[in-house]
């Protein structure tokens, strides 16, 4: 009986790693996507309009923010500045979310290597406060920041049109 359990379960670990794989041309495809999006990153802009890549954003300097894709977010300024951080690795939940909360190392602003979790507005803690109690108070999985990239919205507008692609 236990060794039929076991080839059991060996059958359906392999079964859902099956399902899980991506096809060779799929594979060349998404990363042709990815060195498109480096090259459109790497593009020289104008050093003293824009700024240069940096660590850290001071929560004085963006206003809003949105997901590009489920790797990427694009950060908004004031002045029409925009920063794309490009997240150490994936974050599926990014376009589930209103608020990031964010556990910075250093106070007043997000840097390289800081963590986030994605969340509904009323699950942020302004609203789990008494009487406001209507968020679960869950947010989503950790994700982790990387530096921030000055970009133009052309830049952003050619990152959203390749990321449609996939």
């Amino acid at each position: 009986m236990r060794a039929e359990t076991q080839c059991s379960v060996l059958v359906l670990t392999v079964a859902l790693c099956a399902g899980c794989a991506v096809s060779p041309e799929e594979q060349n495809r998404r990363q042709a996507i990815d060195a498109d999006i480096e090259e459109i990153l790497s593009l020289p802009l104008d050093g003293e309009e824009q700024g240069e890549t940096t660590r850290c954003l001071s929560e004085r300097d963006y206003q809003s923010f949105r997901p590009l894709g489920d790797k990427m977010i694009v950060f908004e300024g004031r002045r029409d500045k925009l920063w794309i951080n490009k997240l150490r690795a994936r974050c599926p939940q990014l376009r589930d979310g209103d608020i990031l909360i964010t556990r910075p190392i250093n106070a007043r602003r997000m840097c390289d290597t800081d963590r986030f979790a994605v969340a509904d507005w009323f699950d942020s803690p302004w609203y789990r406060r008494w009487p406001w109690q209507w968020g679960t108070g869950q947010a989503g999985e950790v994700c982790v920041l990387g530096n921030f990239h000055p970009v133009t919205e052309a830049q952003v507008d050619e990152i959203e049109a390749l990321l449609e692609q996939r």
